[in-house]
């Protein structure tokens, strides 16, 4: 097309049509004139549009195809011009809370096996991996929890971190496998970090949590020292972050009995030694908080929204307790559940949920035992 028109307008004078208009109608002749300049003229136009055009479609082409700086500036890292925040994502294994079970037995324990998942998914999965794999994915480890579990975890790359039980005498605890959840605590002494978020052993990742912590919940809030107590004037932190969602099994999901509690499965926070000691302080004074959720009820007291540090609420696409098949095609990054069953808590799991679960089980087995890279 580019090429043809050149020819034509050369011989554009010699064109049958014009030659006769020519012999028949001698008066038309600055007429013709004109028709021809404007022929010229058209046809100059068309080939400068078509020279246009093809020079954008280069241009986005190329555009993009190259590469482009990935953006790791953050809202939180604003707030610290003099380095790098650090992150880090975080769960706790507790032991295998059933009875007359050996610890070392990995095929029993059905929330190892979805840890097991999660790490995988966090660090491997081409689909779901965050994206920086200098993040560490801390596993806090109980002492009962077997070796042999705690070194198959490290050898698949997450980092191992040993911790006591937090166990005061007044405390008793409801479900057998609430065992070590006030363990979750240490969080806040691990200082090395600036930000950390903590996801529960049956979270499954739809998406990457990439951009996470730039939820506007994952910023520093100021203290609201207004909001004190006597007690604890000098014993808080002059500011903090908790981000977190809605508790699902607080009624149903789209209408929770308290759109103001939090559920402890998946949070963000700043480390804090002082918010650390004001936990510790709580711990371990009697009947300072309700047991019915242990450590879920504390961390709720300590971040009410009427007190000095109330929580902030996450983008709500970042979890979801109860998932239906449209919630993936909304764009939920994470479903909290325990989707190797067909029936848990708060609500039964979604058969599409569940075999999503066991086909990225597949996968991290093919991919660990060498059979192929990471899906």
């Amino acid at each position: 097309m580019i090429k043809s028109w050149i020819p034509e307008v050369s011989n554009l004078s010699q064109h049958p049509v014009a030659s006769m208009l020519k012999s028949r109608m001698p008066a038309l002749e600055p007429a013709m004139q004109h028709v021809v300049q404007l022929m010229h003229n058209k046809r100059l136009v068309r080939f400068v549009a078509a020279t246009l055009i093809c020079l954008s479609c280069l241009g986005i082409y190329y555009y993009d195809i190259s590469p482009r700086p990935v953006a790791h500036t953050t809202t939180a890292t604003q707030q610290s011009n003099s380095r790098q925040l650090r992150y880090a994502f975080a769960t706790l294994l507790s032991p295998n809370y059933l009875e007359n079970v050996d610890q070392m037995d990995i095929a029993k324990d059905d929330y190892f096996l979805s840890m097991r998942v999660l790490n995988y998914q966090l660090r491997h999965s081409n689909k779901t991996r965050y994206p920086d794999p200098s993040v560490p994915f801390l596993i806090m480890t109980p002492p009962k929890v077997a070796d042999n579990k705690r070194k198959l975890l490290e050898s698949e790359g997450a980092t191992i971190v040993p911790v006591d039980d937090l166990k005061p005498d007044w405390i008793k605890i409801p479900l057998p496998n609430w065992e070590s959840v006030m363990s979750k605590l240490f969080l806040w002494s691990y200082t090395d970090y600036d930000r950390i978020l903590f996801v529960d052993a049956d979270v499954y990742l739809i998406e990457s949590l990439n951009g996470i912590f730039d939820d506007d919940a994952a910023q520093e809030q100021p203290t609201r020292t207004e909001a004190i107590e006597p007690p604890d004037i000098g014993a808080l932190p002059t500011s903090y972050v908790l981000g977190g969602i809605v508790d699902g099994g607080s009624g149903s999901r789209d209408n929770p009995m308290n759109v103001n509690y939090l559920n402890s499965g998946f949070f963000m926070i700043k480390p804090d030694k002082k918010l650390f000691r004001h936990f510790m302080k709580y711990l371990y004074t009697p009947d300072s908080f309700s047991v019915s959720m242990p450590e879920q009820n504390l961390i709720n007291n300590v971040f009410k929204m009427e007190g000095p540090m109330p929580w902030q609420h996450l983008d709500p696409k970042w979890d979801t307790s109860c998932p239906e098949p449209v919630d993936i095609a909304r764009g939920w990054k994470t479903i909290h559940s325990k989707l190797w069953k067909t029936h848990a808590e708060p609500c039964d799991v979604d058969p599409v949920a569940g075999r999503m679960w066991y086909r990225t089980l597949g996968h991290m087995e093919a991919y660990y035992s060498g059979q192929q890279v990471a899906l």
